[in-house]
């Protein structure tokens, strides 16, 4: 199997945005000095009749500088901390390749702003299959589309975060993304992948809406609907796998 990352792609979008925060800093710098300086040499004397324009504009190029310098602290900010790989995403894929060959593309890290965030997207013959992947330990019950937790004194407790709501969204994403590319025939399937075993983590499933599986069982718990068949040939593969790589 191949374990792959954009890491490229998004270090170089990391890079990108440093750049474009970098060029804003310097515009808001600009608009800020020049507010300073109007208010320090004034051009328009107070009792001049475009006195209240000129005083309007020196307060707004020197409020929409500073404002504009923020922005820009944001964005390098973000463009520092923003993640070029998933290490849990890799760890499950480490584990994968040694039961699946080659022909099985497991892309991680998936950031695409059409797409949203990804953990991780296995591609093959079998069409596409979208994975929601957490480390969580203890005690959970999956009913439906529900999820609860076991807490310290046995009460169960709903959960804040459903992961099987966000691999809906991001499975649903990824189809509409494939249709803007004519390639709706291709089937997009969804599981959550706990990458804690039991005693760990332990999962009671009652009718899930989604496949709940741990990193272990994966491909067995997925043999009867994902790994069931093959269903779109190389070429397709190919492709999907670029357009969610590139």
């Amino acid at each position: 199997m191949q374990n792959v990352a954009p890491t490229h792609r998004l270090s170089r979008r990391s890079r990108d945005f440093l750049i474009a925060a970098a060029v804003l800093f310097l515009l808001g710098a600009a608009l800020a000095v020049a507010g300073i300086g109007l208010h320090v040499v004034s051009l328009v004397v107070p009792f001049n009749r475009g006195f209240a324009f000129y005083d309007l504009t020196r307060k707004a190029m020197l409020s929409a500088g500073f404002g504009l310098a923020f922005v820009s602290m944001l964005m390098a900010l973000r463009a520092v901390t923003w993640k070029t790989d998933n290490a849990l995403a890799w760890e499950l894929g480490e584990r994968l390749a040694q039961a699946l060959d080659r022909q099985f593309v497991y892309i991680r890290n998936i950031s695409k702003r059409s797409l949203g965030y990804i953990d991780a997207a296995l591609v093959s013959k079998h069409g596409v299959l979208v994975l929601r992947i957490t480390k969580r330990r203890g005690q959970f019950l999956n009913d439906g589309g529900d999820w609860l937790r076991r807490g310290r004194k046995g009460t169960w407790r709903p959960l804040r975060w459903n992961p099987t709501r966000d691999v809906a969204a991001d499975a649903m994403n990824v189809k509409a993304y494939l249709r803007d590319y004519q390639l709706s025939a291709v089937p997009v399937f969804a599981a959550v992948v706990f990458t804690s075993d039991a005693p760990d983590a332990t999962l009671r499933l009652q009718q899930p809406a989604l496949p709940v599986v741990q990193a272990a069982g994966l491909i067995s718990g997925l043999r009867d609907s994902y790994f069931a068949q093959d269903r779109i040939d190389a070429a397709t593969v190919q492709r999907v796998v670029n357009l969610l790589y590139h």
